[in-house]
Protein backbone atom coordinates (compact mmCIF):
# COMPACT_ATOMS: atom_id res chain seq x y z
CA UNK A 1 0.00 0.00 0.00
CA UNK A 2 1.58 3.19 -1.00
CA UNK A 3 0.61 7.31 0.24
CA UNK A 4 0.05 10.14 -1.59
CA UNK A 5 -0.28 13.84 -0.70
CA UNK A 6 -3.35 15.51 -2.02
CA UNK A 7 -3.57 19.20 -2.28
CA UNK A 8 -5.22 21.90 0.23
CA UNK A 9 -8.77 22.00 0.93
CA UNK A 10 -10.53 24.24 -1.15
CA UNK A 11 -8.36 25.10 -3.56
CA UNK A 12 -8.25 24.09 -6.98
CA UNK A 13 -5.58 21.00 -7.66
CA UNK A 14 -6.36 17.51 -8.87
CA UNK A 15 -4.82 14.39 -7.27
CA UNK A 16 -1.62 13.55 -8.53
CA UNK A 17 -2.79 9.67 -7.93
CA UNK A 18 -5.97 7.71 -7.72
CA UNK A 19 -5.23 4.79 -5.23
CA UNK A 20 -3.25 4.28 -1.56
CA UNK A 21 -3.09 6.82 0.72
CA UNK A 22 -3.38 10.68 0.69
CA UNK A 23 -1.65 13.04 3.24
CA UNK A 24 -1.30 16.45 3.32
CA UNK A 25 -1.22 18.93 6.82
CA UNK A 26 -2.60 22.03 7.49
CA UNK A 27 0.82 24.28 6.97
CA UNK A 28 2.21 26.61 4.66
CA UNK A 29 2.90 25.47 1.09
CA UNK A 30 3.78 27.45 -2.26
CA UNK A 31 0.93 26.63 -4.40
CA UNK A 32 -1.16 28.45 -1.51
CA UNK A 33 -1.70 32.45 -1.32
CA UNK A 34 -0.16 33.88 1.81
CA UNK A 35 -3.26 34.45 4.41
CA UNK A 36 -3.48 36.85 7.19
CA UNK A 37 -0.83 35.77 9.73
CA UNK A 38 -2.71 33.28 12.74
CA UNK A 39 -4.52 31.52 10.59
CA UNK A 40 -3.69 27.75 9.95
CA UNK A 41 -2.06 27.46 6.16
CA UNK A 42 -2.20 24.06 4.02
CA UNK A 43 1.35 22.40 2.73
CA UNK A 44 0.11 21.17 -0.94
CA UNK A 45 2.67 18.53 -2.18
CA UNK A 46 2.53 15.24 -4.32
CA UNK A 47 4.56 12.46 -4.36
CA UNK A 48 3.78 9.10 -5.87
CA UNK A 49 4.83 6.06 -3.78
CA UNK A 50 4.88 1.72 -4.44
CA UNK A 51 1.23 0.94 -5.11
CA UNK A 52 -0.26 4.42 -6.55
CA UNK A 53 -2.19 4.69 -9.53
CA UNK A 54 -1.61 7.43 -11.86
CA UNK A 55 -4.64 9.70 -12.26
CA UNK A 56 -5.82 10.54 -15.74
CA UNK A 57 -6.04 14.48 -14.89
CA UNK A 58 -2.95 16.56 -13.83
CA UNK A 59 -2.62 20.08 -12.49
CA UNK A 60 -1.58 23.30 -14.84
CA UNK A 61 2.02 23.59 -15.64
CA UNK A 62 2.79 26.31 -13.08
CA UNK A 63 1.07 23.95 -10.21
CA UNK A 64 3.00 21.16 -10.99
CA UNK A 65 6.16 23.37 -10.45
CA UNK A 66 5.04 24.68 -7.24
CA UNK A 67 4.23 21.56 -6.18
CA UNK A 68 7.46 19.59 -6.68
CA UNK A 69 9.33 22.94 -4.72
CA UNK A 70 6.80 21.57 -1.81
CA UNK A 71 8.11 17.91 -2.42
CA UNK A 72 11.67 19.04 -2.39
CA UNK A 73 11.06 20.92 0.75
CA UNK A 74 9.53 18.08 2.48
CA UNK A 75 12.61 15.82 1.70
CA UNK A 76 14.32 15.13 4.58
CA UNK A 77 18.07 15.39 4.79
CA UNK A 78 20.31 12.41 2.75
CA UNK A 79 16.92 11.02 1.57
CA UNK A 80 15.64 10.13 -2.00
CA UNK A 81 12.40 11.29 -2.81
CA UNK A 82 11.70 11.68 0.81
CA UNK A 83 11.68 8.00 1.56
CA UNK A 84 12.36 6.84 5.36
CA UNK A 85 15.62 4.76 5.01
CA UNK A 86 15.34 1.11 5.23
CA UNK A 87 15.26 0.10 9.42
CA UNK A 88 15.25 3.88 10.16
CA UNK A 89 13.23 5.04 13.06
CA UNK A 90 9.76 5.85 12.23
CA UNK A 91 8.85 9.27 14.13
CA UNK A 92 5.62 8.88 15.97
CA UNK A 93 2.84 11.34 16.69
CA UNK A 94 2.12 12.27 20.19
CA UNK A 95 -1.38 12.45 19.36
CA UNK A 96 -3.10 10.32 16.43
CA UNK A 97 -6.86 10.95 15.74
CA UNK A 98 -8.70 8.59 13.27
CA UNK A 99 -12.04 8.27 11.79
CA UNK A 100 -13.25 4.96 11.37
CA UNK A 101 -15.00 4.75 8.05
CA UNK A 102 -16.05 1.79 6.23
CA UNK A 103 -17.86 -0.78 8.26
CA UNK A 104 -21.00 -0.73 5.83
CA UNK A 105 -18.88 -0.94 2.79
CA UNK A 106 -16.32 -3.59 3.99
CA UNK A 107 -19.11 -5.63 4.86
CA UNK A 108 -21.29 -4.77 1.42
CA UNK A 109 -18.42 -6.20 -0.40
CA UNK A 110 -18.15 -9.27 1.45
CA UNK A 111 -22.26 -9.63 1.03
CA UNK A 112 -22.62 -9.55 4.54
CA UNK A 113 -24.91 -7.22 6.41
CA UNK A 114 -23.68 -3.88 8.09
CA UNK A 115 -24.25 -5.84 11.29
CA UNK A 116 -20.81 -7.99 10.69
CA UNK A 117 -19.20 -4.62 9.54
CA UNK A 118 -19.73 -3.23 12.63
CA UNK A 119 -18.31 -6.03 14.74
CA UNK A 120 -15.61 -6.61 12.47
CA UNK A 121 -14.55 -2.66 13.41
CA UNK A 122 -14.27 -3.33 17.23
CA UNK A 123 -11.15 -5.70 16.00
CA UNK A 124 -9.47 -3.02 14.20
CA UNK A 125 -9.71 -0.55 17.02
CA UNK A 126 -8.18 -2.91 19.43
CA UNK A 127 -5.35 -3.15 16.74
CA UNK A 128 -4.95 0.00 17.10
CA UNK A 129 -4.99 0.42 20.95
CA UNK A 130 -2.26 -2.43 20.64
CA UNK A 131 -0.02 -0.63 18.13
CA UNK A 132 -0.35 2.62 19.63
CA UNK A 133 0.57 1.70 23.17
CA UNK A 134 3.60 -0.49 21.46
CA UNK A 135 4.98 2.40 19.62
CA UNK A 136 4.42 4.84 22.78
CA UNK A 137 1.65 7.00 21.31
CA UNK A 138 0.52 9.47 24.04
CA UNK A 139 -2.97 10.07 22.79
CA UNK A 140 -5.81 8.55 20.39
CA UNK A 141 -8.92 9.93 19.55
CA UNK A 142 -11.28 8.02 17.73
CA UNK A 143 -14.79 8.93 16.05
CA UNK A 144 -17.17 6.62 16.96
CA UNK A 145 -20.52 7.86 16.11
CA UNK A 146 -21.28 11.05 14.34
CA UNK A 147 -24.57 13.63 15.16
CA UNK A 148 -25.05 12.69 11.65
CA UNK A 149 -25.66 8.65 12.05
CA UNK A 150 -28.88 9.07 13.96
CA UNK A 151 -29.80 9.48 10.00
CA UNK A 152 -28.76 5.49 10.18
CA UNK A 153 -32.14 3.52 10.29
CA UNK A 154 -33.23 2.20 14.15
CA UNK A 155 -32.44 -1.22 13.97
CA UNK A 156 -28.99 -0.30 13.10
CA UNK A 157 -28.65 2.44 15.54
CA UNK A 158 -29.62 -0.09 18.37
CA UNK A 159 -26.84 -2.90 17.38
CA UNK A 160 -24.37 -0.21 17.63
CA UNK A 161 -25.31 1.09 20.68
CA UNK A 162 -25.52 -2.82 21.93
CA UNK A 163 -22.29 -3.07 20.35
CA UNK A 164 -20.88 -0.31 22.20
CA UNK A 165 -21.90 -1.86 25.76
CA UNK A 166 -20.60 -5.01 24.88
CA UNK A 167 -17.43 -3.83 24.01
CA UNK A 168 -16.60 -1.49 26.98
CA UNK A 169 -17.41 -4.74 29.42
CA UNK A 170 -15.55 -7.12 27.58
CA UNK A 171 -12.53 -5.30 26.93
CA UNK A 172 -12.02 -2.46 29.91
CA UNK A 173 -9.47 -5.27 32.22
CA UNK A 174 -7.76 -5.32 28.76
CA UNK A 175 -7.65 -1.31 28.75
CA UNK A 176 -6.89 -1.22 32.11
CA UNK A 177 -3.99 -3.73 31.67
CA UNK A 178 -2.53 -1.98 28.99
CA UNK A 179 -3.04 1.16 30.93
CA UNK A 180 -5.12 2.98 29.06
CA UNK A 181 -7.30 6.03 29.93
CA UNK A 182 -10.73 6.10 28.45
CA UNK A 183 -12.87 9.20 27.87
CA UNK A 184 -16.04 10.17 26.16
CA UNK A 185 -16.83 13.14 24.11
CA UNK A 186 -20.23 14.14 22.86
CA UNK A 187 -23.31 14.70 24.08
CA UNK A 188 -24.56 11.82 26.18
CA UNK A 189 -27.92 13.06 26.66
CA UNK A 190 -29.33 11.11 23.65
CA UNK A 191 -27.49 8.03 24.44
CA UNK A 192 -29.47 5.04 26.20
CA UNK A 193 -28.76 5.05 29.86
CA UNK A 194 -27.10 1.72 30.22
CA UNK A 195 -24.59 2.73 27.52
CA UNK A 196 -24.07 6.01 29.46
CA UNK A 197 -23.51 4.16 32.78
CA UNK A 198 -20.79 2.26 31.19
CA UNK A 199 -19.33 5.02 30.06
CA UNK A 200 -18.95 6.42 33.37
CA UNK A 201 -17.61 3.13 34.59
CA UNK A 202 -14.43 2.83 31.91
CA UNK A 203 -13.92 6.43 33.20
CA UNK A 204 -14.08 6.04 36.56
CA UNK A 205 -12.08 2.85 36.38
CA UNK A 206 -9.18 4.12 34.37
CA UNK A 207 -9.17 7.54 35.71
CA UNK A 208 -5.47 6.45 36.66
CA UNK A 209 -4.12 5.33 33.88
CA UNK A 210 -1.67 7.21 32.29
CA UNK A 211 0.08 5.29 29.42
CA UNK A 212 -2.46 6.14 26.64
CA UNK A 213 -5.23 8.59 26.76
CA UNK A 214 -8.11 7.06 24.71
CA UNK A 215 -10.64 9.52 23.78
CA UNK A 216 -13.75 8.20 21.96
CA UNK A 217 -16.42 10.26 20.25
CA UNK A 218 -19.46 9.52 20.65
CA UNK A 219 -22.73 11.30 19.54
CA UNK A 220 -20.31 14.09 18.49
CA UNK A 221 -20.00 17.07 16.50
CA UNK A 222 -17.22 19.45 16.43
CA UNK A 223 -19.58 22.57 14.82
CA UNK A 224 -21.42 21.56 18.36
CA UNK A 225 -18.53 21.89 20.40
CA UNK A 226 -17.59 25.08 19.26
CA UNK A 227 -20.82 26.33 19.71
CA UNK A 228 -21.07 24.75 23.24
CA UNK A 229 -17.81 26.47 24.32
CA UNK A 230 -18.73 30.05 22.57
CA UNK A 231 -22.02 29.79 24.90
CA UNK A 232 -19.71 29.11 27.91
CA UNK A 233 -17.43 31.73 27.89
CA UNK A 234 -20.84 34.41 27.05
CA UNK A 235 -21.97 32.82 30.63
CA UNK A 236 -18.93 33.81 32.10
CA UNK A 237 -18.95 37.02 31.04
CA UNK A 238 -22.41 37.57 31.90
CA UNK A 239 -21.38 36.58 35.31
CA UNK A 240 -19.31 39.36 35.64
CA UNK A 241 -16.25 36.51 36.19
CA UNK A 242 -14.41 37.40 32.49
CA UNK A 243 -14.17 40.28 30.18
CA UNK A 244 -14.87 40.06 26.56
CA UNK A 245 -11.35 41.13 26.01
CA UNK A 246 -10.09 38.15 27.87
CA UNK A 247 -11.31 36.08 25.42
CA UNK A 248 -8.77 34.56 22.70
CA UNK A 249 -7.76 30.90 21.68
CA UNK A 250 -6.51 29.70 24.74
CA UNK A 251 -9.57 30.84 26.59
CA UNK A 252 -11.97 29.28 23.67
CA UNK A 253 -9.77 26.16 23.77
CA UNK A 254 -9.97 25.41 27.55
CA UNK A 255 -14.17 25.43 27.09
CA UNK A 256 -14.03 22.23 24.18
CA UNK A 257 -14.96 18.65 25.08
CA UNK A 258 -11.18 17.44 24.62
CA UNK A 259 -9.66 20.14 27.14
CA UNK A 260 -9.66 17.11 29.60
CA UNK A 261 -7.29 15.27 27.48
CA UNK A 262 -3.70 16.54 28.72
CA UNK A 263 -2.23 19.65 27.26
CA UNK A 264 1.36 18.44 26.34
CA UNK A 265 -1.07 16.03 23.94
CA UNK A 266 -4.32 17.44 23.25
CA UNK A 267 -4.11 18.73 19.42
CA UNK A 268 -3.64 15.97 17.12
CA UNK A 269 -0.16 15.52 14.84
CA UNK A 270 -1.80 13.11 12.56
CA UNK A 271 -5.32 11.93 11.65
CA UNK A 272 -5.63 8.98 9.94
CA UNK A 273 -9.54 8.18 7.79
CA UNK A 274 -10.12 5.14 6.28
CA UNK A 275 -12.24 3.88 3.22
CA UNK A 276 -11.30 6.63 1.02
CA UNK A 277 -13.15 9.47 2.04
CA UNK A 278 -11.12 12.69 2.05
CA UNK A 279 -13.18 15.09 4.57
CA UNK A 280 -13.42 16.01 8.46
CA UNK A 281 -16.89 15.17 8.46
CA UNK A 282 -17.23 17.27 11.77
CA UNK A 283 -14.72 15.91 13.68
CA UNK A 284 -12.20 17.73 16.01
CA UNK A 285 -12.43 20.89 13.40
CA UNK A 286 -10.14 23.35 15.74
CA UNK A 287 -8.38 20.65 16.99
CA UNK A 288 -6.81 19.90 13.50
CA UNK A 289 -6.02 23.30 12.42
CA UNK A 290 -2.25 22.27 11.66
CA UNK A 291 -2.45 18.56 11.96
CA UNK A 292 -1.20 16.11 8.52
CA UNK A 293 -3.50 14.68 7.26
CA UNK A 294 -3.77 10.91 5.84
CA UNK A 295 -6.12 9.40 3.61
CA UNK A 296 -6.56 5.64 3.16
CA UNK A 297 -8.53 3.29 0.93
CA UNK A 298 -8.20 0.41 3.54
CA UNK A 299 -11.30 -0.52 5.13
CA UNK A 300 -11.49 -0.10 8.80
CA UNK A 301 -12.07 -3.76 9.76
CA UNK A 302 -9.07 -4.36 7.44
CA UNK A 303 -7.19 -1.83 9.32
CA UNK A 304 -3.76 -3.56 10.66
CA UNK A 305 -0.21 -3.09 12.24
CA UNK A 306 0.42 -2.72 8.34
CA UNK A 307 -1.35 0.19 7.55
CA UNK A 308 -0.68 1.79 11.16
CA UNK A 309 3.29 1.39 10.24
CA UNK A 310 2.54 2.69 6.56
CA UNK A 311 0.82 5.74 8.00
CA UNK A 312 3.74 6.65 10.40
CA UNK A 313 5.86 6.64 7.44
CA UNK A 314 4.35 8.62 5.70
CA UNK A 315 4.23 10.81 8.92
CA UNK A 316 8.23 10.14 8.95
CA UNK A 317 8.33 12.06 6.07
CA UNK A 318 7.06 15.30 6.79
CA UNK A 319 8.76 18.23 8.00
CA UNK A 320 6.79 19.63 11.16
CA UNK A 321 7.20 22.92 11.77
Amino acid sequence: MGFRARGSVGASLQDAQSGGTRCTSLRSGAVQTRPSRGHPRLEASRRAFPGTRPANSSASTSASVSLREAELRDRRPGLEGGEVAEGAALEVPRHLAVIMDGNYRWAAERGRGGEEGHSAGIGALRRLVECSVSHGIEAITVYAFSVDNWKRGEAERRFIFSLFETCLTTELPELLGKGVRVRFIGDRAALPASLRGLMETAESATREKRRLHLTIAINYSAREDLAAAARAAAREVAAGRMDPSEIDEGVLEGFLSTAVIPRQCRQPDLLIRTSGEERLSNFLLWELAYTELCFTDVKWPDFDEGTFREALREYSRRERR
